[in-house]
C-alpha cells in the first residue's frame, strides 16, 4: 500500500515519521525495539498488525485518537482503507483530532461506503466541522446531513438524542439543537457531554456569557469533571478573563493529571502570571507525552527566561528537530 502523503501535526518542526511507521510492510519489532516504543507507537503497531484480532486492532485505532501524530496518522490512513468495516469505522474514530483538510481527504471517500455504519460514522466525523467547510464541501455534505437526521429521527431513541442535537448544532440549526439539549440537561444532568455541547451551541451563536453560565451549571452537577473546567477556561479566554481562565485550566489539569494537553495549556495561560508554574506545567506535559511538540515548548520557555537547563534541552530537541528550529530558539536568548 502506498504511503498517504499528508501534512502531520509535526510538520511545523519538520519531523519525519519513524521508520517503524513508514514501511509498507509491518515487521514485528525486536524485543529491544518493543521496549523503546512509546504508548502511541505500540498502538500504531497493534492497529496495523494483521496477526492481531479485529477487536484488538479496532481498539488500538480508537485509542490512537488521543495521539494525533505522524505515527498514528499512518496507522489511521491504512485503517480507513481496510477491507473490514469494523476497522474502517474504528479508524474514523482514530482520526478525530486531525485537521479538517486531512480528514476530508482521508474520510470523504467513506461517505459512500457500502456499510451504513461506516457511512454514518464518516458523516458524523466530518459534519461537526460543516461550518468550516468550503461551499463545495457543504454541498457534498447535504445528502449526508439528511441521511443522518432521517436515520436518528426514525430511530426515536433516547440514547441518540444527543447525537441528533449535535448534528443540528453543527449544521447551524441552533434552535432545534437547543430544544433537545434543554431536555437532556434535565434528564441527564450528570452527563458532562450534554453540558459541554449546550455551551457550544451558545458559543456558535457568539453567546459566550451564556456558554459560561451553562458550564458553571454543569460544574455544580459534576465538580470533578476536568473537561468542563477545560471548556470553561477557553470560554473565559474568549471573554478576556485571563486570570480566571488560568485558574480554570489549572483545575482541569489537576483533575485530569495525566492529560498532557491540559498541562501544556496551563503553561500557556500561566506564563503571564507565574513563569515558574508555567515552566513546570510545560515540563510535566512533556514528561507525560514525550512528544516533540511539547519538548519544543519546554525549550522555548527555557530559552526566553534563561533557564539553566536550556542547553541540555536544546541538545535533546536537536535529535528530532531540524537545525533551523534550534537556530530560531537560540536567537530568542535574552
Amino acid at each position: 500500500m502506498k504511503k498517504i502523503v499528508c501534512i502531520s501535526l509535526l510538520s511545523i518542526l519538520g519531523f519525519s515519521a519513524p521508520s517503524f511507521a513508514s514501511g509498507s510492510v509491518q515487521q514485528a519489532p525486536t524485543e529491544n525495539q518493543a521496549q523503546k516504543m512509546s504508548p502511541e507507537q505500540e498502538l500504531a503497531y497493534r492497529a496495523q498488525n494483521k496477526n492481531e484480532t479485529i477487536e484488538n486492532r479496532a481498539d488500538a485505532l480508537r485509542q490512537l485518537a488521543r495521539f494525533p501524530n505522524q505515527n498514528s496518522l499512518v496507522a489511521v490512513a491504512r485503517g480507513l482503507k481496510d477491507p473490514n468495516p469494523v476497522i474502517r469505522e474504528s479508524a474514523i474514530t482514530g482520526s478525530e483530532l486531525y485537521k479538517l483538510s486531512h480528514r476530508w481527504r482521508m474520510i470523504s471517500p467513506l461517505l459512500s461506503d457500502p456499510e451504513m455504519s461506516v457511512r454514518l460514522a464518516a458523516g458524523i466525523n466530518l459534519m461537526r466541522e460543516y461550518r468550516s467547510m468550503t461551499a463545495e464541501q457543504q454541498v457534498q455534505m447535504e445528502p449526508v446531513y439528511k441521511e443522518l437526521v432521517d436515520t436518528l429521527t426514525s430511530q426515536n431513541r433516547e440514547d441518540t438524542q444527543l447525537q441528533l442535537a449535535d448534528i443540528y448544532r453543527w449544521h447551524g440549526e441552533w434552535t432545534k439543537a437547543n430544544v433537545i439539549y434543554q431536555k437532556l440537561v434535565k434528564s441527564e444532568p450528570e452527563n458532562a457531554e450534554v453540558w459541554l455541547n449546550l455551551s457550544d451551541n451558545f458559543r456558535g451563536q457568539n453567546q459566550d456569557e451564556q456558554a459560561l453560565v451553562t458550564l458553571n451549571q454543569g460544574i455544580k452537577q459534576l465538580p470533578k469533571e476536568a473537561s468542563l473546567f477545560y471548556s470553561k477556561a477557553l470560554t473565559q479566554v474568549r471573554l478576556n478573563q485571563k486570570e480566571d481562565a488560568a485558574k480554570s485550566i489549572q483545575t482541569a489539569a489537576t483533575l485530569a493529571d495525566n492529560n498532557s494537553y491540559y498541562w501544556y495549556l496551563n503553561g500557556v495561560l500561566q506564563e503571564s502570571i507565574d513563569v515558574k508554574l508555567a515552566t513546570e506545567s510545560f515540563e510535566k506535559a512533556y514528561l507525560i507525552s514525550g512528544s516533540p511538540e511539547q519538548l519544543y515548548a519546554v525549550c522555548d520557555i527555557y530559552v526566553r527566561y534563561g533557564n539553566e537547563k536550556t542547553d541540555a534541552c536544546l541538545e535533546e530537541l536537536a535529535k528530532v528537530a531540524p537545525e533551523y528550529v534550534i537556530k530560531q530558539l537560540k536567537e530568542k536568548r535574552k
